[in-house]
């Protein structure tokens, strides 16, 4: 099948990236899509699932173990 919207493919290539960032795999996008997570609720874990990455070194860095 041939996407024939630009728009469309754009923010499914988006969609991906981001999950990917996250750390989801495509497949695991399309298994979640097709169990019937919306593409609202995706939107919602890829953000919560990058939001733990950035603050995780953040908390890493204000750890006793380093020293100054």
């Amino acid at each position: 099948m041939r996407v024939q919207n630009p728009s469309l493919l754009s923010a499914v290539s988006k969609l991906a990236l981001a999950g990917e960032s996250a750390g989801f795999s495509v497949e695991e996008m399309i298994q979640l899509l097709n169990a019937g997570v919306s593409i609202e609720a995706l939107l919602q874990m890829i953000a919560a699932r990058l939001d733990a990455v950035v603050e995780k070194p953040a908390a890493e860095a204000n750890s006793p173990r380093w020293v100054v």
